[in-house]
């Protein structure tokens, strides 16, 4: 909530960063997380304020032991741009083997140059395919139903979902002027400069987040070529 709330804030920051995002080189074919870490738009806010449901998550390792994740995605699109880093974060969060995400950039027209693609009928991106001994046992496509955990869990457990009613956490949107809090900040100086702060403080945070995003990426990419 808080991180959403801050959001509102920081628009004027993050349209600049949209700007940039349009410069996107656009990667096909195999992908790792380091080759993400270093593009534009990417591993932002959608990564650093993502928290996973607790209940979804953490039933999820024990059900993954045969199931591997394919990923098709675009460098070039706001959803991959979103959902991706997500998915990596779960698997960050519970530990899970990063061999068992496979990252594969699509080119604008859904195409890379092993032609992988057509043998899953990709049309949209990210589609997460999610198999089992081989065999696809559901996808995600575009966007969950629900959050990237739960719809995970759904697919890998089928028991998991039964009598359990959709919950997708409420968002309140706060009109630039305006604190977390809802008061006015343009009429409270002071409350605007904290927030200021506070705004510049978060900046810092996040910068430190991506650094060490980028070393992890390093790491697991070295333990890839060890195996």
């Amino acid at each position: 909530m808080k991180r959403f709330l801050l959001f509102a804030a920081l628009t004027p920051l993050l349209f600049v960063s949209q700007l940039q995002a349009q410069d996107t080189p656009v990667l096909v074919g195999p992908l790792t997380i380091a080759d993400l870490i270093e593009l534009p738009g990417w591993f932002g806010e959608d990564y650093l304020g993502y928290q996973p449901e607790r209940r979804y998550l953490d039933p999820i390792p024990e059900h993954m032991n045969d199931v591997e994740i394919v990923c098709f995605l675009g460098t070039w699109c706001s959803d991959s741009k979103r959902d991706v880093p997500r998915m990596i974060r779960i698997f960050q969060t519970k530990n899970l083997a990063p061999e068992k995400l496979r990252l594969i950039g699509l080119d604008r027209a859904k195409r890379s140059p092993e032609g992988e693609e057509a043998r899953y009928d990709i049309e949209r991106v990210p589609t997460f395919i999610f198999l089992r001994d081989g065999e696809e046992i559901g996808r995600i496509v575009e966007a969950p139903l629900a959050s990237i955990e739960k719809d995970m869990l759904g697919i890998i457990d089928p028991e998991a979902g039964k009598g359990d009613p959709s919950s997708i956490p409420m968002q309140i949107e706060v009109e630039p002027g305006f604190a977390p809090d809802g008061s006015n900040m343009d009429a409270d100086p002071m409350h605007k400069e904290a927030e200021r702060k506070r705004m510049e403080a978060e900046r810092q945070r996040m910068e430190t987040d991506r650094q060490r995003i980028e070393w992890e990426g390093q790491r697991i990419d070295a333990d890839q070529q060890k195996k």
